[in-house]
Parts: C-alpha cells; structure tokens; sequence
C-alpha cells in the first residue's frame, strides 16, 4: 500500500499541474482570441480604407473633369466685364447673370449629388395673376 502522505503529495501535484496546464491552455485561447480580432480589426481597416480610396479617387476624377468648365465660366465671366463701364446701380448684364446662375446651381446640385446639370431656363405659365 502507498503511505498517504505521499499520496497527498502526490495528489496535490497533479493538481497543480491541472490547474497550470488549464492556466497556460487558457492563455494561449485567449491569445489566439486576441490575435483573431486583430486581424478583423486589420482587415475591415483595411476595407474602410479602400472605400475611401475610392471616392477619393472619384473626387479627384470629379475635380479634373470641372477644372476646364471652372476656366471657361472665369474666362467668360472676364470676357464679359473686360470693358464693360459699371453704372451707378451696378446691374448685372443678362449673360452675366446667366453664367453666373449656372455656376450656383452646378455647384449646389454637386454638393446633393447631383449631375450639376443647370436646369433649362423655360417660361412656365404666369401665376402672378391667381390669387
């Protein structure tokens, strides 16, 4: 028979090698756990930053493709005033106010994501007689 001392010894051993097998097994889950969400973490990142490349780019494809109608309205609207005398009530020319009016709404209709097409400019019915 063993003596129980040694029994008790020995119980207790294998004890603590349970519970610190069980401790390291734990760690090395909650690491791998830890290391998995990292990598999520890595990879939406990684996606979101995709995104914004993309709509950067498409900004940028925006920008250059407005940069030679922002030339043309500044030309036109240069052309227009070159020497053209200021009245004393400063009244805009009609072609000037065209112009300028197309600008207003390319640039609103932009920022609503829009095309910035301006709207045709039609007489619609005359309301200014209903009541």
């Amino acid at each position: 028979m063993i003596p129980l001392p040694l029994l008790a010894g020995g119980a207790a051993i294998a004890l603590a090698a349970g519970f610190l097998g069980g401790w390291t097994v734990r760690d090395w889950k909650a690491d791998a756990a830890q290391t998995k969400a990292f990598d999520v973490l890595l990879s939406t990142k990684d996606k979101m930053q995709g995104k914004v490349d993309a709509k950067a780019d498409q900004f940028e494809t925006l920008r250059q493709s407005i940069e030679p109608q922002r030339a043309e309205v500044r030309n036109t609207i240069r052309e227009v005033y070159r020497d053209v005398p200021v009245p004393a009530d400063c009244a805009l020319r009609p072609d000037a106010l065209r112009v300028l009016e197309n600008a207003r709404q390319r640039a609103n209709a932009s920022t609503a994501g829009q095309s910035g097409e301006p709207m045709p400019t039609t007489a619609g019915p005359d309301t200014s007689a209903r009541p």
